[in-house]
């Protein structure tokens, strides 16, 4: 059905009529009541006869008006579909005579309205209607073009659709309501167009190879859930009569067309990575915070930070980047715990020796302590955070940036327990050296000082990219300066 439609206001004294006995309202496939449906079921001892269920004894079936057909979804919902010149489909309970009557007089009014305003209906369109108390809500939906509308103007906003770029970006969020309905309600369909089916296996196909070759994927599901996926898929083709494979079809579609729409697909700045930015500006604010805190945590928050900021480009999460990053605060948090385990075992020998400065052991053991509560209270809270789904950790993500300082204050909590473990084997450190003066004399306290320190540059070399680098940028000045001066002297 042409869109154009849509723009042709609602008459006023069919508005007035409606108005009466409850207001008719737009909603989308997004915003019905479907999950929201909190009542409690009637349970009951029921007689069994004789031979019940079986195919001399059928029980009574329950009556529907012509044209009426029930089906049940594949998740177990109800739901009732009219054939006629205006299919209609609702969630709404006929089998009760004053939801019916209710349920029909509506459809008459919108069918009234359709005639008043020219609008021609065809088999390929279907209404959907669903009731609170005296108000109708309701979407139409096209099967011909994949899209969903409505009788009279309105916007992204009041409908609670994302903002978009371009009208062709609108058309996608279109699309994907009219893929939810038909997840909805996918039993009383035709078979979907195999062409459908075709494009969408080759979708995940691109989307396996995009991230068995790329670390910064856009495409939304994993490689190892992509073979999953094509597989189910491919198993599909001998069975598109069936409203399972319907469903099946329709819910990825939803999907890839609500992840088109978060890459800005097909239009002018599109996302081609998952860090790129094109919605908020990335520059950090207050970098001197940044910078005290990297310092004091020996630049564990700042990594912390990077990793935060990463996973949340543009308010967007993807589930195995979010679950990855917990994975790894727990894998260090765990470590943290077990080196302030080792750390406070370390200080034995001072229960046998007297510490020169009893002072500097009481800092080195509350910060190995701390080390281990923090280590403690982050993995109990985080532990169960691993699991999330992207919606889930989007809005915990949000909950917990701050508008001043972004993710510094969350990347500091995370880094605690490994900074600490750091300053209190520091500070043990300094209490062995004071012992080992105490006993053996300043001279080789000095060189177990300088045995200790080379050992933190080799690591910190051997580990440290931009210490490489500095040192390849050094050497290659080097190099370059002699070779010039041998050309020099020749």
């Amino acid at each position: 059905m042409d869109t154009q439609t849509l723009d042709i206001p609602i008459p006023k004294n069919e508005t007035e009529d409606v108005m009466n006995e409850g207001s008719l309202r737009p909603i989308t496939s997004h915003s019905t009541k479907r999950y929201e449906n909190r009542t409690l079921v009637e349970t009951f001892a029921m007689e069994i006869s004789p031979g019940l269920f079986t195919t001399s004894q059928e029980p009574e079936p329950e009556y529907l008006a012509p044209l009426w057909s029930a089906h049940v979804h594949p998740e177990g919902q109800l739901y009732f579909f009219r054939e006629g010149p205006l299919r209609v489909v609702t969630e709404a309970y006929l089998y009760h005579v004053e939801t019916f009557e209710t349920v029909c007089g509506w459809i008459a009014r919108i069918e009234h309205l359709l005639a008043d305003m020219k609008i021609l209906i065809s088999e390929d369109i279907e209404l959907f209607v669903e009731f609170k108390g005296q108000d109708c809500a309701y979407y139409f939906v096209d099967h011909a073009t994949s899209a969903q509308f409505w009788l009279e103007k309105s916007d992204t906003e009041k409908l609670d659709l994302p903002y978009v770029a371009s009208t062709s970006q609108l058309k996608i969020v279109i699309e994907e309501l009219y893929w939810v309905h038909v997840e909805h309600f996918p039993m009383h369909l035709h078979a979907l167009p195999i062409q459908k089916l075709e494009e969408i296996i080759m979708i995940f196909s691109h989307g396996l190879c995009d991230q068995m070759t790329s670390r910064v994927s856009t495409f939304n599901y994993s490689a190892s859930d992509c073979k999953v996926f094509l597989d189910l898929l491919r198993g599909c083709r001998d069975s598109m009569n069936n409203g399972h494979t319907t469903w099946i079809i329709a819910r990825l579609w939803s999907i890839i067309d609500h992840n088109k729409c978060l890459t800005f697909y097909g239009q002018e700045h599109s996302r081609l990575s998952r860090n790129q930015y094109v919605l908020w500006d990335p520059e950090q604010k207050h970098r001197w915070v940044s910078m005290i805190m990297a310092y004091s945590t020996f630049n564990t928050s700042e990594r912390h930070r990077a990793r935060l900021d990463d996973v949340f480009v543009d308010h967007m999460v993807y589930v195995d980047r979010w679950a990855q990053l917990v994975s790894d605060c727990l894998k260090q948090w765990k470590a943290s715990k077990s080196g302030a385990f080792a750390g406070l075992a370390l200080h034995i020998p001072f229960l046998v020796l007297n510490s020169p400065w009893p002072p500097l052991l009481i800092v080195s053991s509350a910060l190995l302590s701390s080390t281990l509560g923090s280590s403690i209270l982050l993995d109990h809270a985080y532990e169960p955070m691993e699991s999330l789904s992207a919606t889930d950790a989007m809005n915990y993500l949000e909950s917990i940036q701050s508008s001043i300082f972004n993710f510094q204050c969350t990347a500091f909590a995370f880094s605690l327990p490994k900074a600490l473990l750091l300053w209190g084997y520091l500070i043990l450190l300094v209490n062995y050296l004071l012992l080992v003066t105490n006993y053996r004399g300043s001279g080789m306290a000095a060189g177990v000082a300088g045995l200790a320190l080379l050992v933190v540059l080799v690591l910190y070399g051997t580990t440290s990219t931009t210490f490489r680098a500095s040192w390849s940028n050094g050497m290659s000045l080097f190099c370059r300066g002699s070779n010039v001066s041998s050309i020099q002297i020749v």
